[in-house]
């Protein structure tokens, strides 16, 4: 029997089915490049923060588990970066084949 649930807010959609949970969001009227840059632009804020934070002692006071979290926050963003980066590389490579 398939047990799914679905809630969507704000253009994420959390879907829970059997043991699985899938996340999806929507950027509506993105290109995969402008995405990608967003994602930048996102990831050099929270590495420039937790940069300074590095710098001037606080985030070693930081506890081991916010530390991990905010470094998994900066891997998840680049994941999606590169993916998105990858996936409009792809997109020019189809458009200039002939």
């Amino acid at each position: 029997m398939d047990n799914t649930r679905q809630h969507t807010r704000y253009g994420l959609t959390a879907e829970y089915r059997n043991a699985d949970i899938h996340l999806h969001s929507r950027a509506l009227c993105e290109t995969p490049l402008t995405l990608a840059a967003e994602k930048s632009a996102q990831l050099y804020a929270l590495l420039f923060l937790a940069r300074d934070c590095a710098e001037s002692g606080t985030f070693g006071d930081l506890n081991a588990e916010i530390q991990n979290r905010v470094l998994t926050l900066a891997a998840g963003l680049a994941h999606e970066t590169l993916v998105l980066s990858e996936l409009a590389a792809q997109g020019e490579a189809d458009s200039a084949a002939p």
